[in-house]
């Protein structure tokens, strides 16, 4: 157990993927709190975290209900932690042709990413106001500042990160209060092996080819490691 007063971050989407990799970077200098939806993977990192001489706890819950927010700051708070970094990670997408995509999964789709992330960050806003130096990272995607073909859902919720990141930046700036959002390209995920099997199943391609047309994509034309975002977020809080 940490000390009363230990800076800590708040990671949602904690427990895999580019949420995971962040805990593991941040916590070599601040205890964090990981928010995700299964208990035994939570648990898991935790404990290498902990095994690494790291400080970690959970919060299991949706992102999506804004109870998890509060209960996040709550456990936070019971630690007896100050909330120095926030960083909205959870996302989900939903890939197809746009006259075939279900409503309830668009709906779905906006609530995870977009709306997660607003309860989020209003739980924590008097949190992170009270400490000098704070900060909100919000993960968008390039697909935050370009189309995605076949990923509308995704594609408009990445947008609209993106606004609600220049707008809070806009608002809470003069308060010291640092906000960015970062739109990585494809990074080795479970997302991306999704999304590779329907460029295959799209285009007639096998694996490799379809890894290949999925790099090009990206600015840095490959796919990313999650370790590469995890170190871009260290430097913001």
């Amino acid at each position: 157990m940490s000390a009363a007063g230990r800076a800590a971050a708040i990671i949602t989407g904690g427990a895999r993927g580019i949420g995971k990799a962040i805990a593991l970077k941040l916590t070599t200098a601040q205890a964090v709190v990981l928010v995700g939806r299964t208990e035994t993977d939570l648990q898991q990192v935790c404990a290498q975290i902990v095994a690494s001489g790291g400080t970690a706890v959970y919060c299991v819950g949706d992102v999506a209900d804004p109870a998890t927010a509060t209960s996040s700051v709550a456990i936070l708070r019971a630690q007896g932690w100050t909330l120095r970094h926030l960083v909205c990670n959870a996302g989900i997408g939903k890939s197809g042709a746009t006259e075939s995509l279900d409503g309830t999964a668009w709906t779905r789709v906006f609530d995870v990413n977009v709306h997660g992330c607003f309860h989020m960050v209003r739980a924590c806003l008097p949190e992170l106001l009270n400490q000098e130096g704070a900060a909100i990272t919000i993960i968008s995607s390039l697909a935050g500042v370009r189309g995605v073909a076949y990923d509308a859902a995704y594609t408009a919720s990445k947008h609209a990160l993106v606004g609600l990141a220049r707008a809070l930046a806009l608002e809470y700036r003069k308060r010291g209060l640092s906000v960015a959002a970062l739109c990585p390209g494809f990074i080795e995920s479970d997302m991306t092996q999704r999304t590779i099997r329907g460029v295959m199943r799209r285009q007639g391609l096998d694996e490799g080819q379809a890894r290949q047309r999925i790099a090009q994509r990206s600015v840095a034309g490959r796919i990313l490691a999650a370790e590469e975002i995890a170190e871009a977020v260290a430097l913001l809080g």
